[in-house]
């Protein structure tokens, strides 16, 4: 209580500031948790106070200490910048309690601000498997996968979030706090200009990456503000303004505010260089009668799509595909790749892969003599579980092109499907004989023979497997099993059942670790290793 005379002269001088970014928090979450937004403004201020950070903390991720004082020394070391010496004492702190998630989450930020991105990942990642319910330590995995070009991983961590805080205060409170308080590359609470800088495009690069995913799941508000959040931080951000102007126009259904954020947009690529961006977001907002060459304009539009789809955004790739389908009606790429997109999404819309279905017929109508169309159409039709269909398919395929192995591949798993074994079989011998160093194909090869007990045979297969693709788990997995179970070999599977164990630890896919576990026990394997 000493220091809050101080504290408050202190906080009268930077009063203006401190409002400012309260305003970020959101009336939502004022009005939820008053003292949090209280502690929060303390923290705003010059003097950061290690017991109030703590406390935020605990507010954000809870958990029954014993003793809260070496997690206390812990932070504070953390805020001074004795980053090494915070180590120390949190794994003091994990020696008296291996499941304080808290720790791994902080430790995650340690080593983030020493620049250490492969531990900062695995900490957090600790952090999730102890406590997978709570959205912050999700927020800062995800960041850490954006800071360090990861981003597919990024968006998928991210979009895990989503149903757990819809709204989307609570993630803007929570990077902003990280970013201000345990933030990278800082000094004793001293930030360098660059520094400062490059926290502020990353903050606004990791909202427009929220925005795409709140999109994708059809939170069009919270999308509308992670975005505008985005922009509003970092004025220069013309992909902020692109996705912004994207969304009012598709989905809020609001041109006129759609043309400010797109005008916007092309004049931040154009002073960026960007030329192609800027014809993007300028063909975006004008009219069907302004477009001269549509031809171009459409190659453009499945450039994009192809980006985003490379990103993941399958959602914002199909619109970009349908943009220039509607410039050039027969264009197969678009076609043929919207469709692959619609596939991607079959997880989350139950409807895509019918989607898909229609946009490979289509395809193919367009090209009769595109043979990936047709092995698109007969995967997509094998996983509606349309066997019948998906056989008439590739048949068909064969006679455009029969020395595509995909075809044969894909026969050969609709035939193993409808317990058509010894056809699976000759189709994915087939399949090897044209693509011999295919994972899949080797690897359903191998399933196939097994199913025929043609052992001997399907060693070798798995054996490929492995050679191609030394880490593939399953691979070692199966080659174990069959070593195990079927020949008889107990030194040549121990090798494959042990790195299948390793593998799948790594992938945390702790069911076949038990399972594998469980093999062993029941059929112990001697070996002198």
């Amino acid at each position: 209580m000493g220091n809050s005379k101080s504290s408050n002269k202190e906080g009268r001088s930077s009063l203006s500031n401190r409002s400012e970014g309260l305003s970020t928090l959101g009336e939502k979450l004022k009005s939820s948790n008053p003292k949090l937004v209280e502690r929060f403004e303390a923290i705003q201020g010059v003097e950061l106070t290690v017991p109030r950070l703590v406390q935020v903390i605990e507010d954000l991720l809870p958990y029954p200490w014993d003793d809260i004082e070496l997690f206390e020394e812990a932070v504070k070391l953390t805020a001074e910048g004795f980053y090494w010496e915070a180590v120390g004492v949190c794994h003091d702190v994990l020696h008296l309690s291996p499941n304080a998630y808290p720790v791994y989450h902080l430790l995650g930020h340690v080593y983030g601000a020493m620049g250490n991105g492969k531990e900062e990942i695995e900490h957090y990642r600790k952090a999730v498997r102890l406590k997978p319910n709570y959205p912050q330590i999700y927020f800062d995995l995800g960041t850490a996968y954006w800071v360090s070009g990861k981003e597919k991983k990024s968006l998928a961590v991210l979009k895990k979030t989503i149903p757990m805080a819809p709204d989307f205060a609570v993630a803007d409170y929570w990077l902003t706090f990280i970013f201000d308080r345990l933030g990278r590359n800082r000094d004793r609470y001293q930030i360098s200009e660059n520094d400062k800088v490059a926290r502020t495009q990353t903050f606004a690069q990791i909202c427009g990456l929220l925005g795409h995913a709140f999109m994708e799941y059809g939170y069009h508000a919270s999308a509308r503000q992670a975005l505008k959040r985005a922009v509003r931080v970092w004025p220069e951000f013309a992909e902020g303004y692109f996705q912004l102007g994207s969304l009012h126009l598709k989905k809020l259904r609001n041109p006129k505010r759609a043309r400010k954020y797109l005008e916007q947009a092309e004049q931040l690529y154009i002073r960026q260089k960007n030329f192609p961006r800027a014809a993007l977001a300028h063909q975006l907002y004008r009219s069907k009668e302004e477009v001269h060459d549509k031809d171009k304009a459409a190659e453009e539009w499945l450039k994009e799509g192809l980006r985003l789809q490379g990103l993941g955004w399958y959602q914002g790739a199909v619109d970009a595909y349908r943009m220039a389908q509607g410039l050039k009606p027969d264009f197969l790429d678009a076609f043929y790749n919207m469709g692959v997109a619609y596939g991607c999404m079959e997880e989350n819309d139950i409807d895509a892969l019918h989607k898909a279905v229609w946009v490979f017929k289509k395809s193919i109508d367009i090209s009769p003599e595109f043979i990936h169309s047709y092995t698109a159409l007969g995967a997509s039709y094998i996983k509606q579980g349309e066997l019948e269909l998906a056989m008439e398919t590739l048949n068909r395929a064969i006679h455009v092109d029969p020395k595509d192995s995909n075809v044969y591949y894909y026969l050969g798993i609709a035939c193993r499907m409808n317990a058509q074994i010894s056809q699976a079989v000759d189709y994915m011998r087939q399949a090897v004989a044209l693509k011999p160093d295919s994972v899949p194909v080797q690897f359903y090869f191998g399933l196939s023979l097994m199913d025929l007990e043609i052992y001997e045979e399907a060693s070798t297969a798995f054996r490929e497997v492995v050679r191609i693709k030394p880490d593939f788990a399953d691979g070692h997995l199966m080659l174990g099993k069959l070593y195990h179970e079927q020949l008889s070999d107990p030194t040549k599977a121990l090798p494959h059942l042990k790195k299948a164990e390793k593998l799948f630890m790594k992938l945390e896919d702790y069911q076949r670790v038990g399972q594998i576990r469980q093999l062993l026990l029941r059929r112990p394997i001697k070996s002198d290793l």
